[in-house]
């Protein structure tokens, strides 16, 4: 049965979060997410070795799982959730003796019209700007 955590309670994405996604391999294997809260402050989020990302469109997501807690927190943490469960049995059945996928995490973020999914081993949050459009 999957389980959702809430991660980062005090921050609520804007309604029009101007996300920016960025995947980068040229010094290690990093993703950032950029998006502003509901004070218009700008964050960025560095997923730290990241396994998998998916982008979905609203209309095509079924978030039911989070419409008691969508008004809380900013990105949720999945636990037993299909998609991870068979990731990790598709790269333990490559790689049996394999420690990439070993202490991942299953991270949703809603972003305006779109859903985040990220599979990686841990976030590092930072706040960039107090300031609009910085």
């Amino acid at each position: 049965m999957m389980e959702i955590r809430i991660l980062e309670p005090n921050i609520t994405v804007h309604d029009v979060p101007f996300e920016k996604i960025v995947c980068d391999n040229r010094d290690g294997n990093k993703l950032f997410i950029e998006f502003d809260d509901e004070n218009e402050i700008r964050y960025k989020i560095e997923f730290v070795t990241y396994i998998a990302l998916k982008i979905t469109i609203d209309d095509c997501f079924d978030g039911s799982f989070l419409f008691d807690i969508s008004n809380h927190g900013m990105m949720y943490e999945a636990i037993n959730s299909d998609w991870f469960s068979q990731l990790k049995s598709e790269y333990n059945d490559q790689h049996p003796h394999g420690k990439l996928i070993d202490g991942a995490h299953h991270y949703i973020i809603g972003l305006g019209d779109f859903y985040v999914e990220i599979i990686a081993r841990g976030y590092k949050l930072r706040k960039l700007s107090e300031e609009k459009n910085e």
